[in-house]
């Protein structure tokens, strides 16, 4: 497929197009059993670790916030971004510890003592752990075993790829939360045109959305056409 204007590089999407991430704007598929666990682990005290695997954009992250939000446990909230300004103190005030991205911290091998110092205090206190990765655990490069043994110890639960009709709700939600209405015809164009990642078609939903605001114009197949031409 030759690139468009709309490329990956140029437009960075990551699932904030919805503003409030639930679990009830979480667009299932075949994750049905993955949302009953994680609102078990909400709602439930015992100790247990959840571990979810999944594309980029699969919506890990989504659901990881939508867990704290749902749950009424004191909790933790960690991942590559604010890791390394948290300083560990009194972890026992939490009752639930989300890790948001562990393969992106263990990227960074300073980081990696860190985590797993929070993650087996968690368990040692007997709380209960969700943690998100991209990559599947052998893949990542661990350089404490120990830290992978606790991470496979329970529950690991594989993220399943969205089919083209739930990724068109996907879209029509996010059009949605802009305020406009994505009509039917206008999704399929999309869908059957470009790239199906999400990460693409998400994009292309921000870019179609502030180009039409930019340039008054209605959202149309010939419109899109025209933004979204071939270089």
């Amino acid at each position: 497929m030759k690139e468009t204007k709309l490329d990956k590089n140029q437009i960075p999407i990551n699932f904030d197009f919805i503003s409030n991430k639930t679990f009830e704007n979480f667009i299932v598929g075949k994750n049905m059993i993955a949302l009953k666990i994680l609102k078990d682990l909400a709602s439930n005290n015992h100790q247990k670790i959840v571990v979810l695997i999944g594309d980029k954009y699969s919506g890990k992250s989504h659901l990881c916030k939508a867990l704290a939000d749902y749950t009424n446990s004191s909790m933790l909230f960690l991942n590559d971004t604010n890791i390394s300004n948290y300083e560990i103190s009194s972890l026992d005030q939490y009752e639930l510890l989300i890790v948001d991205n562990i393969d992106l911290i263990i990227n960074n091998s300073s980081l990696e003592e860190k985590i797993f110092t929070i993650i087996n205090e968690m368990i040692l206190l007997k709380k209960k752990i969700c943690i998100t990765s991209t990559s599947i655990l052998r893949n990542i490069k661990f350089r404490l075993p120990d830290l992978l043994s606790r991470l496979k110890s329970d529950q690991i639960i594989n993220i399943t790829e969205l089919s083209d009709e739930d990724k068109i709700k996907v879209l029509q939600k996010n059009a949605s939360e802009r305020g406009w209405l994505l009509k039917s015809n206008v999704c399929d164009y999309i869908i059957n045109h470009y790239k199906r990642d999400l990460f693409f078609l998400c994009g292309c939903i921000k870019y179609i959305d502030t180009t039409s605001l930019s340039l008054k114009k209605n959202i149309t197949i010939p419109f899109i056409k025209k933004i979204m031409s071939y270089k």
